[in-house]
């Protein structure tokens, strides 16, 4: 997540309204805070809940053999949630099982827990997986072949629990124990990191189309929860008044950046919001269902045979709005710049190219949607100034690491002389 670093002391909890929360009984125990209080009735919780999701008419009867949970070693960990993996060894209906999962709590952090809290990061991203995600693969198995489904685009659900302003727990298989990985930050992702990430998205988008253009679904109503343009503003436009200063600081003493700091300047005051703004509202032409933090420490990536596949995770910004938002984010993020130079404009084609080829494979035709990659280039460029204003507020993860520093220097330097900026 860019923007969790910016909660600022003393953050209130506002009054939200009541939202059901996942099935569980009065004998359900309570999450843990942490690793020293998971219990072996709370791992059978989940089990039970799991298998019953599976086959709704059968008694999974679950009984535990090895288990484990430790603090997750994860190095994305931030500020939005405490992370446990657990490891256990199962029975369910008399067959074996060994399951590797990932537990998200709320932060123990009081300021983080009532920024979380009250932005709805922990709901957003429950609904996110009891809801948004089978509404999507519904949608997938309804109209598309068995070989265009993508099995691991995002991880499984195995239990999540929701009590308003007190408790809440997600617990998704740990992709990290198939084979996945997070990218290095620091070198960028690869050609074919890439690609694979773009394609993915591309399905992921087309399929949010066919939910509205196919099945008539209007997603601002199907998914209330989603993160508003006004909510993404505020958040964004916070992140980059705490960034703007310090990147502002560090440029006094980097006279061969003059150019770039006097640029940045004019950022200060209302004029991030309102490029903000421009970019986060919804189009008059075609919107899905966005990531709105697409970057390489949100992906894992499994490399198999000649084959990448990526792995998408971390959905508590998932919004309504232009889809071209991710795709600049990513490009813009979390590539070296010579690839981004060299291949900005063909990644944005290999994009364009795989959404128009998946709304084809829903039956939706050219002329349905009423977009062209003309304003999808429009709206990237246009993306990019946000992405740019993300990287600045999110400075702190660069300065102090030289290769970091010239990245994001070099791309708001790109971005300027293009007139991105």
């Amino acid at each position: 997540m860019y923007f969790c670093e910016w909660l600022q002391e003393g953050a209130e909890v506002s009054e939200m309204a009541s939202e059901p929360t996942s099935p569980s009984t009065p004998t359900t125990p309570s999450s843990p805070a942490d690793d020293a209080e998971a219990t072996k009735e709370w791992l059978e919780t989940i089990l039970e809940a799991y298998h019953r999701s599976l086959v709704p008419d059968e008694e999974p009867d679950v009984e535990l053999g090895e288990w484990s949970v430790k603090p997750a070693t994860d190095e994305r960990e931030g500020y939005l949630s405490e992370q446990l993996s657990l490891g256990v060894t199962y029975t369910a209906s008399g067959r074996p099982f060994h399951a590797h999962l990932l537990a998200k709590l709320l932060p123990t952090d009081p300021f983080n827990r009532a920024f979380v809290i009250e932005s709805r990061f922990d709901l957003r991203e429950i609904k996110f997986y009891e809801e948004i995600k089978p509404a999507v693969e519904a949608v997938e198995r309804k109209y598309l072949t068995e070989e265009d489904l993508d099995a691991s685009w995002t991880p499984d659900l195995y239990y999540a629990k929701h009590k308003e302003a007190t408790e809440s727990i997600l617990v998704l298989d740990d992709m990290c124990q198939h084979g996945y990985k997070v990218p290095e930050l620091t070198e960028g992702m690869s050609p074919a990191q890439t690609r694979s990430a773009l394609v993915m998205l591309a399905n992921f988008h087309a399929a949010t189309v066919a939910l509205q253009l196919k099945e008539g679904k209007t997603l601002t109503e199907e998914f209330p929860y989603l993160l508003s343009m006004d909510q993404a503003v505020e958040s964004f436009n916070c992140l980059v008044e705490r960034g703007l200063p310090l990147l502002l600081k560090f440029l006094e003493s980097r006279k061969d950046q003059a150019e770039v700091r006097e640029g940045l300047t004019r950022y200060s005051g209302p004029r991030a919001a309102q490029v903000l703004r421009e970019v986060l509202a919804p189009s008059d032409k075609l919107n899905t269902l966005v990531h709105c933090d697409f970057w390489c420490n949100n992906l894992l990536f499994k490399e198999d045979d000649s084959n990448t596949r990526c792995c998408i995770i971390d959905w508590q910004m998932v919004m309504f709005s232009r889809p071209a938002i991710d795709v600049a984010f990513l490009i813009t993020t979390s590539l070296c710049p010579d690839e981004r130079r060299k291949h900005g404009r063909d990644l944005l084609s290999t994009y364009w190219d795989s959404f128009m080829a998946r709304l084809s494979k829903f039956g939706i035709e050219d002329k349905a949607i009423k977009y062209t990659k003309e304003d999808l280039e429009a709206d990237y460029k246009s993306a990019q100034a946000m992405a740019a204003l993300v990287v600045v507020g999110s400075v702190d993860i660069a300065l102090g690491t030289p290769a970091r520093e010239d990245r994001a220097l070099n791309l708001l330097a790109d971005l300027m002389k293009e007139g991105v900026l």
